[in-house]
């Protein structure tokens, strides 16, 4: 019996020192990356036991992403492993105020795009409390959208909570792509929406109000039964289908590496929630969203003192 299992693309991330241009680069970064694979590594790093579900190419990038999972302990044993297609790549050029970094995919018919609901291992999925997926993955192909509406589906009807990140990108589907899949086909069956309120603001341009007015609309449209809401360095928000609402603290963080920022976030929210405390998930995604942004690569390697740690602080940098 797995706690969470997640679903989605890792791809090999390449990016240069130092704040250095592509252009003029003579070395790059080579780590790995990917929306849900972060999700699964946080989670496991605070002691749950967690799988992904994923298809990589057979070959020494789709090895890498193996081995390096594997590292921190995330089950793999439903991974699909294929001859063909691809492994997907990402550049990251990080950029400093007034010069925003810039992301360049390369992930055009990688391995995960053409996963197949046949080849998902359903024994595998029920074995598991939660499920966990995000936009991204929908957005991929017509055959990650089918697979991820069947396995939340799939959830649905066994009784397990499943979740999913908003996580829009603007390179892989426009807004209206985005709403209108989403809420046809994706939504019905999930209890947590995680998003941001930018990324809310892409898809639902039609919501009116403040975040708590949109917040409250898109649960009720949704039936969802918890909406969380990342507002930047704004506290996020809580609301829970009783009516329930959580608001937090807040942090600005000195940068280093904002990708991942957000899976951790989640990965610290499903936390709580999974431990029966959405005030814990509310502290543990500040403070593991806050604690990434100092962290160079996709993925929050801290340990659970850590983040107790800088809860306790309220974000001091001083530490006695």
């Amino acid at each position: 019996m797995l706690d969470v299992i997640t679903l989605g693309e890792a791809m090999i991330r390449f990016s240069p020192q130092n704040y250095e241009r592509l252009e003029f680069a003579t070395q790059l970064d080579f780590k790995v990356g990917g929306s849900e694979s972060n999700v699964a590594v946080a989670l496991a790093r605070l002691g749950l036991s967690v799988g992904w579900i994923s298809k990589l190419t057979d070959n020494s990038l789709g090895r890498k992403i193996e081995s390096e999972l594997k590292r921190w302990a995330v089950n793999l044993d439903s991974l699909i492993w294929t001859p063909n297609y691809r492994v997907g790549t990402y550049y990251a050029e990080f950029g400093s105020d007034p010069r925003p970094t810039n992301i360049i995919y390369d992930r055009k018919s990688s391995a995960f795009s053409h996963i197949t609901v046949e080849e998902i291992n359903w024994t595998y999925l029920e074995a598991c409390k939660h499920f966990h997926t995000s936009g991204i993955t929908v957005a991929l192909s017509d055959n990650c959208e089918t697979v991820v509406m069947q396995c939340l589906k799939f959830m649905n009807e066994k009784g397990k909570s499943t979740s999913f990140d908003l996580n829009y990108r603007s390179r892989l589907w426009t807004g209206q792509d985005a709403r209108t899949k989403l809420s046809r086909n994706i939504f019905p069956h999930v209890d947590i929406l995680l998003a941001s309120e930018s990324d809310l603001d892409k898809v639902f341009v039609e919501l009116d109000g403040d975040f708590k007015e949109k917040a409250l609309n898109l649960l009720e449209e949704f039936d969802l039964k918890v909406l969380v809401l990342t507002r930047g360095p704004n506290p996020p928000y809580i609301l829970e289908n009783n009516g329930n609402e959580l608001l937090g603290k807040g942090y600005q963080p000195n940068i280093v590496d904002r990708i991942g920022a957000g899976d951790a976030f989640d990965a610290g929210f499903l936390y709580g929630y999974l431990s029966g405390s959405l005030e814990m998930g509310l502290e543990y995604g500040e403070a593991m969203s806050a604690l990434k942004f100092s962290i160079p690569g996709d993925w929050l390697i801290v340990t659970q003192e850590e983040i107790e740690g800088f809860i306790k602080r309220r974000g001091s940098l001083i530490k006695r």
